[in-house]
Formats: C-alpha cells, sequence, structure tokens
C-alpha cells in the first residue's frame, strides 16, 4: 500500500517550494553569501546552485542514494553549469510542471521492476512549511536532479553490473549520457513520456511489464490460485494427491470420484497438449521444467523472478538489430528474428553447468564448413591426457585427431607425454562425420571462444534438459538455420553450403555481420500472451534477486 499517493506527494513539493516565496535569501551555509545572492526575488538561488555544486563545497549536497556516485554529482554539476546555474524543476520557488510529473512517474517506477524508493526525495524537504529560503530551493533542484539521473540510469542499463554476477556473463549495458537525459526530460513536453522511454525498447520487455502488472492484479484478487507442489515426476498409471491438484490446474475432471488421484490417458492428453503450447517436450510427464510452467503465473516467487529478468533486457543493445540471432540458454532454443518477427527457431544443447554458455552479444561474420575441431586446452589436459598417454598412436588414429607443434602437424608418437608441456602444442580432430563439430560452425569470434555448431550427437535433442556442451552451442538442424542466417547473403543457402561438405575446410565470410545476442531468460511471455518459466540452469536468477535485494519470499516493496 502506497504511504503517499503520487499526486498527494506532487501537491506537497508545491506546498513546500511555494513557501520559498516569502523565505530570505541572505542565510548562508557558513556566513554571509556572495554579494551577488543579495538581491530581490529568487535571483539568489542560481548563486546558491553554483556555490553547491561547486568543488570547495562537497560536503553541502543533500544526501540522497541518488547522489552517492561522483559521476552522478559531476553530471549534474555540468548539467546545471550549462544552464548557468538557471532551476530546471522550479520557478519563483515554486516546483514546475516538470517537477509535479517527474515526482508522480517516478513514485511508479515499481512498474518497471524498479524500486521506488531509490528516487524518493528526503521527507524533510516535504515536511518544511515556512521560512525557507533559497538554499532550499537549490537543495531541491539537485535531489529532483539526482532522482531523475538514477532513474534514467536504472531503467536504461540497469541496477546491477552483469559481470558482478559471473565472469561469464560479460553484457555490455548501454549506459545512458547523464547531462542528455537531464536536459531532455527537464525540456520535454511530456517529460513522463521521456522518462519511460529510457527503458527496454524491446518487445520481451514490455511484454513482462505487462505480465508484471497483471501478476499483481491477479496476487490481490485471489489467494485461491491452484499449485501442483514439488515431488517426484508425475506420469501416467499413478496415483498420487497431486493428481488432483494437477487436474484442477488444467481443467480435467475424473471421470469418476474414485480416480480424481489416477493420472489417466485423458490427463496424459492435457498435459501433452499443455506442454506443446508452452515449448516444452510433449512426453506427457510432469517433471521439474513442466511443473514450472505449470505454476508460473501464482507461485510466491513469479513476480521477482519476472523484475529479475526484466533486469536482463536491460543489459541488451537498445539496437539489437533487425536481423538478428537470439539464443535462450534456460529455454534451449535458438531463433534468427527478422523485422520482429521469428523467421525460424531450433533447439540447441547449451553448457553443461560446470561448462556454462557465457551470455554477451556478439557479431556472427563467418561460417565454416568441413571444420576442423581444435581442443580447448582445459579439455586436452583434463579429460584427454590421461588417455593419450595410455597410447597416443592408437588414441589419435582412432578418433581423427591430430598434434599441431610449430605449425605443423607431427606424429603424436614423438611427443614425450609423460613430461609435455600442453600449451607447446595443440590437438585439433579433422573434418568428418564424426567431428565434435558436425560439418559446420558459424562463427562470431569473443573472448570465450565459442560458437554455434552441428553435431553428430543427435540423441541430445530429444531431451527436455539439454545442457550437455562444454559451452559452445550445439543446433539441431544446421544447414536449415544456415538457410535463415543466409537471407541476407546473395548467393549463398543452405543448399551451396551442403555441396560443399567432406573437403576441405571452407570459410565462408558474411557481407553483412548479423548481431547474435546469447541470452538468459528465465521468465518471458510468448506469442500466445502466456507467461513462461525455464529452470535457473546456472544459478545466474539466485544471484540476481540477491543482488536486486528480492527472494523467493519477497516482493518488491512499494510506496
Amino acid at each position: 500500500m502506497r504511504l503517499r499517493s503520487a499526486a498527494a506527494l506532487a501537491f506537497s513539493f508545491a506546498l513546500t517550494l511555494g513557501a520559498f516565496a516569502s523565505a530570505s535569501a541572505h542565510e548562508d551555509l557558513n556566513g554571509p553569501w556572495p554579494r551577488e545572492t543579495r538581491a530581490t526575488g529568487w535571483e539568489p538561488s542560481v548563486s546558491v546552485l553554483r556555490l553547491l555544486l561547486s568543488r570547495e563545497q562537497p560536503a553541502e549536497l543533500p544526501q540522497s542514494p541518488a547522489l552517492e556516485s561522483e559521476r552522478a554529482r559531476a553530471a549534474i554539476a555540468a548539467f546545471y553549469a550549462q544552464r548557468a546555474f538557471v532551476p530546471a524543476w522550479s520557478k519563483n520557488g515554486t516546483a514546475n510542471r516538470q517537477a509535479l510529473e517527474v515526482v508522480e512517474r517516478l513514485a511508479a517506477a515499481d512498474a518497471d521492476g524498479l524500486d521506488p524508493r531509490r528516487y524518493a526525495l528526503p521527507a524533510d524537504i516535504i515536511q518544511y512549511t515556512a521560512d525557507k529560503d533559497a538554499r532550499r530551493t537549490a537543495q531541491f533542484e539537485i535531489l529532483m536532479s539526482g532522482a531523475v539521473l538514477a532513474y534514467a540510469e536504472d531503467a536504461q542499463a540497469g541496477r546491477i553490473e552483469p559481470a558482478t554476477l559471473s565472469r561469464l556473463i560479460t553484457a555490455q549495458p548501454e549506459r545512458p549520457d547523464p547531462i542528455e537525459a537531464l536536459t531532455r526530460v527537464a525540456a520535454a513536453k511530456d517529460p513522463a513520456a521521456e522518462l519511460d522511454a529510457l527503458n527496454p525498447p524491446h518487445e520481451g520487455f514490455r511484454r513482462l511489464r505487462s505480465a508484471l502488472a497483471e501478476l499483481r492484479a491477479a496476487s490481490r484478487e485471489s489467494a485461491d490460485a491452484v499449485l501442483v507442489p514439488e515431488g517426484k515426476a508425475l506420469r501416467e498409471g499413478m496415483r498420487d494427491q497431486r493428481v488432483t491438484l494437477l487436474r484442477q490446474r488444467l481443467d480435467v475432471p475424473a471421470t469418476e470420484a474414485e480416480t480424481d488421484d489416477l493420472f489417466d490417458p485423458g490427463l496424459t492428453a492435457a498435459v501433452r497438449a499443455f506442454q506443446e503450447r508452452n515449448g516444452l517436450h510433449s512426453d506427457g510427464v510432469v517433471g521439474p521444467r513442466t511443473l514450472l510452467a505449470l505454476n508460473a503465473p501464482n507461485s510466491a516467487d513469479s513476480e521477482n523472478i519476472i523484475i529479475a529478468n526484466m533486469e536482463r533486457w536491460r543489459w541488451l543493445p537498445r539496437d539489437m538489430g533487425t536481423f538478428h540471432i537470439m539464443v535462450n540458454v534456460p529455454e534451449f532454443m535458438a531463433r534468427v528474428v527478422a523485422d520482429g518477427e521469428t523467421s525460424h527457431e531450433t533447439r540447441v544443447v547449451v553448457g553443461k553447468r560446470e561448462n556454462q554458455t557465457p551470455i554477451f552479444s556478439d557479431l556472427m561474420d563467418h561460417i565454416v564448413v568441413n571444420p576442423y575441431w581444435n581442443v580447448p586446452y582445459s579439455i586436452a589436459t583434463k579429460e584427454m591426457l590421461p588417455s593419450i598417454r595410455a597410447n597416443p598412436a592408437s588414441y589419435f588414429s582412432r578418433r581423427g585427431y591430430e598434434v599441431v607443434a610449430r605449425g605443423r602437424v607431427v606424429d603424436p608418437r614423438t611427443i614425450d607425454w609423460s613430461g609435455v608441456n600442453m600449451r607447446s602444442l595443440r590437438i585439433r580432430q579433422r573434418p568428418g562425420a564424426a567431428n565434435a563439430l558436425g560439418r559446420i560452425k558459424f562463427m562470431f569470434p569473443n573472448e570465450h571462444s565459442v560458437y554455434l555448431h552441428d553435431t553428430p550427437s543427435k540423441a541430445l535433442f530429444s531431451r527436455s534438459d539439454r545442457a550437455f556442451s562444454h559451452g559452445c552451442v550445439r543446433v539441431e538442424n544446421p544447414f536449415a538455420f544456415a538457410d535463415a542466417v543466409l537471407q541476407q547473403e546473395d548467393g549463398w543457402n543452405a543448399k551451396r553450403l551442403e555441396a560443399l561438405v567432406g573437403g576441405r575446410e571452407r570459410r565462408v565470410n558474411l557481407t553483412k555481420p548479423i548481431p547474435i545476442h546469447i541470452t538468459y531468460f528465465t521468465a518471458f511471455v510468448d506469442d500466445r500472451g502466456q507467461l513462461q518459466r525455464r529452470p535457473d540452469l546456472y544459478g545466474h536468477d539466485r544471484r540476481l534477486m540477491s543482488s536486486l535485494g528480492l527472494s523467493a519470499q519477497q516482493k518488491m516493496p512499494r510506496p
């Protein structure tokens, strides 16, 4: 429940600053004001702002979480310097229209998945009723600018630096230009709309924001949501008290009262239909992933999971590319997107929990057909070396591997594997049917040395949990994916690439590099408007919610 409505808060500001008009302009912070401040009306506020924002008086700045960073203080000083220190949010001691609309919009920041308390002005600025002076006007100006700047930073770039959660999250949020943000909001005919535009422009973000509002409305209206408790997987033929709840959740009544807790063929069909609608493996078994999707709209932690995923949208480039590729790791899916519409999607295999796929954006600039697999140092030393030492010649010949030393392929029998420095050589697998990368790989050179590729291990794509790789992303139907990727390339398509299979390694450069975004969305709204949930594969949700001050049982505090 809000302690004070946005309208009442704005009215309090108007009363507060209105009282400034009759105040004395001669009270100094530590003594008499400079001569130019001893003027009538509200001209002194210009000099007070200049003094408060000078390097000589840093301790006199008002206290607020939004003013804690040196970057924020410097930006506010530069903003007012460009204005010759003329107030931006008040006139003649009264809050202007922009200030009132900004206050109202910031009070509703919880709708954006943000914390309104971070942008609230100190309570004492509201409580003053008389004997005000230019100093208070200047403080109000600085506090207002600090609040706007804090919101701009949080709304556009997020509250958490991604790399603090994991060294494998190297997304680079685009921070707003602080002076430009302050200038635009202060001068806007519709400052609330200007603030709103700082949030991610992506459809995925807007859908989550709507889902958050709907979830909060539903939680206020009803506490009777049907949840299926966690437990062992439910499947046809089982009897379990949770089956009764599953029937209620899917609206599948039992044929007879005594079979209410029996998982019968009719319930299996309903589960399969639910799984198909939600992009899950449609086996009719209610395992962890299906259970999470069933409970998604009503589970206790859904609100905070949505907020965490809204934060992730802020880490993505604001312009993701009219034509781009998006991989969602917890969903085990990759999509090619053209003009806002998915033109192709495919299942993928991602990194294991101990070999996580990194989260970042880059540019795909070439494709390799008949690729060599250059074995990563960690795999060569930890997984291969013991077997190599047992029988080098057999190990390399049976698997199609070869050793490269000083730029030349050498006989593995000539190497002393018992004491070899593995960094002095390179192990690679020759192109062929058994190659770990399959017949094709999609390259976007990056600091993590990961890419998308084919695989000979096709059976893994039938699994609902597809976390099996060492970090790279395996594509189920790579040549169909290539056809979608090559839409922009004249003269190239999957058929032409397939004609190259079986020969030497071939590189095909893309004339138009494609933005690729490897993401981690555990909550999203699908094209049917359904809130989808996926398990927190790598524990990123847990760490992000902790950093945001949220937990599974704690909802976003609202003013």
